[in-house]
């Protein structure tokens, strides 16, 4: 009887570890057509609580494919973790916002808005989508990551947004390009903060998992 009860508490822990404590791919539709997306939730997750959602860009053709700075991360650091194709999305506004309205079905998003993260090429779109949609995002952060100036008029529309720009000092492009950005920002009146990182690279490999999430914190408040 011991030994039956043991089995069982076993796999209790099992089910709930599969569901609470590993990321998992979902799907949901939009005008007829379903759409991949990989979520990891908090390891404690409770469904009755509120929980910042941050979302970065991935292709999720499997379960390894999580958006970069927190791939292979087993702590979500208390961050519901959503990996999609949100770069290039400005053609696919209506498919976002169904996505965005989705996931605030399933779980009470923090402030009912969203976190964003970008980073080199795919940088410019995501900004762009967030300045499409302003009212539907909190923050987003740059990891060597910078919206297109070519409009710098268009930036005022970050106003009322949390932006911060992380880039390495050894990735000179990119950090000038922060640099200007923070600026063109500041001169707005955006809340936007510059960090750069000594002897950084461009794909700043030791911040992946808990030393993003904590800069990701910092736009929560």
């Amino acid at each position: 009887m011991r030994y039956f009860n043991l089995i069982a508490t076993l796999l209790i822990c099992i089910t709930v570890t599969s569901v609470f404590g590993q990321k998992k791919i979902e799907t949901f539709s939009y005008k007829g057509k379903n759409h991949n997306y990989i979520i990891q939730l908090p390891e404690d997750f409770d469904a009755s609580k509120t929980y910042p959602v941050l979302i970065g860009p991935s292709e999720v053709k499997s379960l390894e494919d999580e958006s970069f700075y927190w791939r292979g991360n087993s702590n979500t650091q208390g961050w519901i973790l959503v990996s999609y194709p949100i770069y290039s999305a400005t053609g696919r506004i209506g498919e976002v916002k169904a996505f965005l309205g989705h996931l605030k079905e399933l779980y009470n998003v923090e402030g009912d808005k969203f976190h964003a993260v970008c980073f080199s090429a795919n940088s410019s779109s995501i900004f762009e989508l967030v300045m499409q949609i302003p009212e539907y995002f909190k923050g987003i952060t740059g990891m060597a990551g910078n919206p297109s100036n070519s409009n710098k008029e268009s930036l005022k529309r970050l106003k009322g947004l949390k932006v911060q720009f992380v880039v390495g000092d050894r990735d000179t492009y990119w950090m000038r390009a922060a640099e200007q950005s923070h600026s063109i920002l500041k001169g707005h009146g955006v809340d936007s903060k510059l960090e750069i990182i000594k002897n950084g690279q461009h794909v700043m490999e030791p911040l992946i998992g808990k030393g993003f999430l904590d800069k990701a914190n910092r736009l929560r408040n």
